[in-house]
């Protein structure tokens, strides 16, 4: 099927990502592209919430979008809290309306026919994947039914929702775990692989031109990845010798006019993510794969608020506390601008080897191996 032959016809490739931030897209990214190195015609359609500019920029602009969710992860007040009634009554909704959702899935894999479909994580074009016989790929280091029997196992129905969605899971040919990934031992169709991330080119002079830094000015990224929710930083102590890439809408709608000189919008830069984490001298974040990834496989510290109930977060921190340098900080203190002791301490720190993003090539030839 996924076949360089000139005689047979372009394979066809559907990626259904969740839009529930924008780790499962960063994981895709580098896994798409390498599929895309090794089969230069692929044919691909990406289902998803996220913007179509950012889908392009991910995977070129030859990508056709259905813009149409597959998934929703998580109800969520702001970028840290998950709200589990909410959420519970979301997934009894979705399943309970779960025949109409497979036949308009269906609708669109005819219309498509997808030689593959690889999904992180929605389990819905995994369950029409498995209808049409056509192969399929859980890739992500989580699930939908790991997540939601956390937060949600004590409200009516979910255990029976939490069974449904694991034999979806199941019903896909494989699923790849990247490093750091949730163990998953309910699941028997997994395999572990390195870190699935985009590694950047160190752009840090461009950076000291653009952004004006003095010699010996410490350059920080703050995000917290795209779920929405901003910080007031406008209300930040003064840091000295310490100048923070933050995202456009922090400066926008802080409540009092930001310091220039103190803050600057990560989209002034017109650099990439993986650009930045290698330019950068540390980051400031919560627990997310994309951040938590990024910053270990080019040795950028990380200051980082815990979520505390995300049930990911646990693996996140040991694999970065293992081979990065990282300190937590609690919530308030991010929110307060209170980071100048512990930035300090962060960076005073030896630096480790960065780990290896081997999971694109790992990746590969295991979905290679299906078609053998």
């Amino acid at each position: 099927m996924l076949s360089t032959d000139s005689g047979k016809s372009p394979a066809r490739l559907w990626l259904a990502i969740s839009g529930h931030g924008h780790g499962h897209l960063v994981q895709l990214i580098p896994l798409v592209r390498a599929l895309q190195a090794r089969y230069p015609a692929l044919l691909v359609c990406v289902q998803s919430s996220l913007p179509a500019s950012l889908l392009r920029q991910s995977f070129g602009n030859a990508i056709d979008i259905h813009a149409e969710a597959a998934d929703f992860g998580m109800v969520m007040s702001g970028p840290m809290t998950v709200l589990p009634a909410q959420s519970a009554e979301a997934y009894r909704q979705f399943h309970q309306a779960w025949p109409e959702h497979l036949a308009a899935q269906l609708s669109l894999f005819r219309d498509f026919q997808p030689d593959l479909v690889i999904g992180d994580i929605p389990y819905l074009p995994l369950a029409a994947a498995a209808v049409c016989g056509v192969p399929s790929v859980a890739v992500c280091s989580l699930n939908w039914a790991d997540i939601l029997e956390h937060y949600c196992h004590a409200h009516d129905g979910v255990e029976a929702i939490v069974r449904d969605i694991r034999g979806h899971y199941a019903a896909a040919d494989l699923f790849l775990r990247p490093d750091p990934a949730m163990p998953m031992p309910t699941l028997g169709n997994t395999a572990a692989i390195g870190p699935l991330i985009s590694v950047g080119v160190p752009r840090r002079g461009e950076l000291q031109q653009l952004l004006c830094l003095a010699e010996g000015q410490r350059l920080v990224l703050l995000t917290l990845g795209g779920i929405a929710g901003e910080v007031d930083i406008s209300t930040w102590p003064p840091l000295d010798n310490t100048v923070f890439l933050v995202p456009e809408t922090w400066c926008s709608k802080a409540s009092q006019a930001v310091d220039p000189n103190r803050f600057r919008s990560i989209e002034s830069t017109g650099m990439s993510f993986a650009d930045l984490f290698a330019s950068c001298d540390a980051l400031v974040t919560k627990p997310g794969y994309g951040a938590f990834a990024g910053a270990g496989c080019c040795g950028l510290p990380v200051l980082f608020a815990e979520r505390g109930d995300w049930p990911e977060e646990i693996y996140l921190n040991a694999w970065l506390q293992r081979v990065g340098r990282a300190e937590s900080i609690g919530w308030t203190r991010l929110v307060d601008g209170d980071l100048g002791y512990a930035l300090d301490e962060l960076l005073a720190q030896a630096p480790k080897p960065a780990a290896e993003a081997s999971g694109a090539a790992e990746g590969l030839a295991l979905i290679e191996a299906l078609f053998a």
